[in-house]
């Protein structure tokens, strides 16, 4: 993935990894191991803006990954309730994780538990409510918006690839 990575966000940003311990608390929480993928974009990437309004927490970033996870799946539950959900979010929409927001529109990005190497990839379109499926893993969904030009509906095209967030304490 580190290939991918660096084609699609260019030379890792960070040269510090999250701690293990703070990797372990978030893993803990939700009962399982975070994606290889994953992980290697938030600790190379992460406290940072993507595509100009993606919004991508770090474990040790400015709003701490864990905190974001628990506030956005929440959220997610709460605007679900009520709908038609494809089968495969519907069976995993307790165990969503909940990976970026969309601060153009408020949409949010959840990774899919699937027992894969690389989870799935859903796009809640809050405002249209609807979601978008992914089939393929976080680096393989950045690597279609950015480089495939697959931008999801309504998300600005002509924005920076990354920008570190304003007093990130991720460095």
């Amino acid at each position: 993935m580190t290939d991918l990575l660096a084609v699609t966000l260019g030379e890792r940003k960070h040269f510090r990894s999250a701690k293990s311990e703070s990797w372990k608390a978030i893993e803990d929480w939700i009962g399982r191991p975070l994606p290889g993928d994953y992980k290697e974009l938030v600790d190379g990437y992460g406290d940072a803006v993507i595509a100009g309004h993606l919004f991508i927490p770090h474990p040790e970033g400015s709003e701490p990954l864990l905190d974001f996870i628990r506030e956005q799946r929440d959220v997610f539950l709460q605007w679900c309730e009520g709908l038609e959900l494809d089968e495969r979010v519907r069976a995993a929409a307790t165990e969503v994780i909940p990976w970026a927001y969309h601060d153009w529109n408020g949409d949010v990005c959840l990774l899919l538990p699937d027992g894969s190497e690389r989870w799935s990839v859903a796009v809640v379109f809050r405002q249209h409510r609807r979601i978008l499926l992914f089939e393929g893993g976080v680096v393989d969904f950045l690597d279609s918006v950015l480089n495939g030009g697959r931008y999801p509906i309504g998300w600005p095209k002509d924005r920076p690839r990354w920008e570190q967030i304003e007093g990130s304490p991720v460095i």
